[in-house]
This record gives structure tokens, C-alpha cells and sequence, in this order.
């Protein structure tokens, strides 16, 4: 178990992703911030969120909470992004959103085992 100072950087760091991510969804950028495939900005970007959500709380207990909670934030992002005029809605955003929490379980799992991976 990481020490309180350890999982209290992450949970900084990951407010500070969270707000990048808000500033990068909400703001009128006429293209994507970074790599121009945007699906892999989604991608990358939650995949990173996971890592940090589990480095702040770590522990199986919780995971599936903590990964929901992520992919809420994505559809949040998108349904913001429905009422502006220069955003739109994206199912296809939201699965990427999805694949990116996947690829971090995913790689988590393969380096410490399946025995890592949180029962339903």
C-alpha cells in the first residue's frame, strides 16, 4: 500500500488531469489538442485517468466504482458538449473513453496478474 503522501500526489495530479481534460472538451479549439486522431486523445487520456485514480485510492474494492465514475466523467464531457455550439455529442468518444479505462486494466492486469483484477 502506497504511503498517504504517494496516493495524495496522485489524487492531485489527477485533479489536474481532470481540469486539462474539462478546459481540452470544453474549449472552442477549432482541432484536437495533441495527436490529431482525436479517438486516441480519449483513449490516452483515460487510460492515464485510471492510473491516477488508482494510484490515489488504491485497492481491488473499490475499482469498478472508480472506472464507472471515469467513464460518467466522459459521458458528462459529452452531454456538455451537446449544448455548445461549436461541440457535439459522440457515442464513438465515450467508447474510446472506455477502451482507454480497458488498455489500463488491461496492461495493469498483464503486468501483475489476473489475480490483480477485481471480482465483480
Amino acid at each position: 500500500m502506497p504511503s498517504a503522501t504517494v496516493r495524495l500526489s496522485y489524487r492531485i495530479a489527477l485533479a489536474f488531469c481532470v481540469l486539462a481534460v474539462a478546459y481540452l472538451a470544453f474549449a472552442p479549439l477549432t482541432e484536437p489538442v495533441g495527436f490529431s486522431y482525436d479517438k486516441f486523445n480519449h483513449l490516452f487520456a483515460f487510460a492515464v485517468m485510471a492510473w491516477l485514480a488508482d494510484g490515489g485510492w488504491p485497492g481491488p474494492r473499490q475499482a469498478w466504482a472508480r472506472w464507472g465514475m471515469l467513464l460518467g466523467y466522459g459521458l458528462l464531457i459529452e452531454l456538455v458538449q451537446r449544448e455548445l455550439p461549436f461541440r457535439q455529442f459522440s457515442w464513438l468518444d465515450v467508447m474510446a473513453d472506455a477502451a482507454g479505462i480497458a488498455v489500463y486494466v488491461a496492461a495493469k492486469a498483464l503486468i501483475f496478474g489476473r489475480r490483480w483484477l477485481p471480482r465483480l
